[in-house]
């Protein structure tokens, strides 16, 4: 990949180039290990030597390495000898080791160059070896025409095959396109049906995890001989990065489109029923699908309905002396779910409040919030009463003519009947001594309604 850039720059600036050793066993050394085997400088005297005869030729030899330069005395002569000269203010070579805080992108209309801020000089190589190979990506990002406009190539929707067996799979089936990895605290939820291969623009990056593709031809060549996953006193996605980055495949990263979220399973409790209704601080994208869509919306206050059924703990509030109209409720502090919904209140609720009641700031502070259940053989209705709120909301949790008949709020004082508000729907209306009103008689099925008295 590292080689695949190389030369897309090369061509870009219209450099001829001769590719030294390509095809050709390797017989040097490992300098990442040991002493180099001198293999390259080989290659290069037998390439010069075509060359010997061109006076006025300039031929540049780019390694992938970096030799450093000892203050020795002899090897000065020597250079002064031969008419060296030392680029060491960055005008043509700009090696990174040593030097990564002196680089920075000089971004232009047309390109983006590297600066060396040390010399105030516009380098044209730039050298990363060892250490300073991640730096080198990401300069590679944006220079020297990398930061463009993206262009998309869009596949059809391909059959896909779905299983546990691990990535030896797509290693032995030759017919294996591409491995896909998703760990299960990812969450897919772009609906196009559509796999998007995006070819610029992307974000050459050192550390991937939990979800990706990799095409199957990678892993049945450059990535077969080595273990992805296994290494003792590593994770298995730092080994899987290393290995690939060893192997020099480049790992790319595109913010262009949304295909999901990564979810924090840490307090994800599954002997809960409906988990998702909990999720409102460690996963508040999933807890917002479902308060501002629609369908999620819908399902949600089934959910709740749901959820305060199956706990059948009713409330006594004649007893406890704090409410003088008692209903058939189930409070969600029954539930656990009390510090849920005063999030909810803050988040949803006192936006509107704000808006309805200018200079109004409610604290979004609650003591009773509850869902209340009317039917015609328990208690159908509600007498007049007030409640002690500065504010009340309302919230229908099932449809009227459908799942019931009758019921809804009448507002005494001004004659004014609330009859069917629209599921998942609230209505608003001050507390305390100005909004007397009464539950209206439901007579056929089942009405719940979740109450919540804000401001106390």
């Amino acid at each position: 990949d590292g080689y695949l850039r190389f030369m897309r720059t090369i061509r870009q600036f219209n450099y001829t180039v001769q590719v030294l050793g390509l095809g050709e066993e390797w017989k040097g050394g490992d300098v990442a290990r040991t002493v180099g085997g001198g293999q390259k400088v080989r290659w290069l005297k037998k390439e010069l030597e075509k060359h010997k005869d061109k006076q006025n030729t300039v031929i540049m030899f780019q390694k992938n390495y970096y030799c450093t330069f000892v203050p020795d005395l002899q090897k000065r002569a020597t250079k002064m000898k031969f008419n060296i000269t030392l680029d060491h203010k960055s005008h043509i070579f700009q090696n990174l080791n040593g030097a990564i805080e002196e680089v920075v992108l000089k971004f232009e209309k047309s390109r983006v160059r590297a600066r060396n801020v040390a010399y105030d000089t516009l380098p044209v190589v730039i050298h990363g070896n060892g250490p300073t190979k991640l730096q080198l990506n990401y300069l590679g990002n944006y220079a020297p025409s990398a930061w463009t406009v993206l262009n998309e190539l869009t596949f059809p929707m391909i059959p896909l095959t779905v299983c546990l067996c691990f990535r030896e799979a797509c290693k032995k089936d030759v017919s294996c396109d591409y491995f896909f990895s998703i760990d299960a605290d990812v969450a897919l939820t772009n609906p196009d049906q559509k796999i998007n291969i995006v070819h610029l623009g992307l974000w050459n990056v050192p550390y991937i995890t939990q979800v990706y593709l990799i095409r199957g031809e990678t892993l049945r060549s450059r990535l077969a001989p080595v273990s992805l996953y296994q290494q003792e006193g590593m994770d298995p996605d730092m080994i899987f990065c290393k290995s690939v980055r060893e192997q020099g495949v480049f790992m790319f990263v595109s913010n262009r489109d949304e295909f999901g979220r990564l979810i924090s399973s840490t307090n994800y409790n599954i002997s809960r029923l409906h988990p998702d209704m909990w999720q409102i601080f460690d996963n508040p994208v999933v807890r917002d699908s479902h308060v501002k869509h629609t369908s999620a919306e819908t399902r949600m206050r089934a959910v709740l309905v749901c959820v305060s059924e199956r706990v059948s703990e009713h409330d006594e509030r004649l007893s406890g002396g704090y409410e003088n109209v008692p209903t058939v409720d189930i409070h969600m502090n029954q539930i656990q779910y009390e510090k849920e919904w005063l999030k909810f209140l803050k988040d949803y609720i006192v936006p509107v409040t704000e808006k309805l009641y200018p200079g109004y700031y409610p604290k979004a502070q609650a003591v009773m919030n509850f869902v209340v259940r009317y039917r015609p053989d328990e208690q159908p209705s509600l007498r007049p009463h007030h409640d002690s709120s500065t504010f009340t909301i309302n919230i229908a949790l099932n449809r009227k003519n459908i799942d019931y008949e009758g019921g809804g709020c009448r507002f005494l004082r001004y004659d004014c009947t609330v009859e069917s508000p629209r599921k998942g729907w609230s209505f608003m209306h001050p507390g305390r001594l100005t909004h007397y009103h009464e539950g209206l008689p439901v007579t056929r099925g089942t009405r719940y309604i979740m109450v919540s008295f804000v401001d106390p």
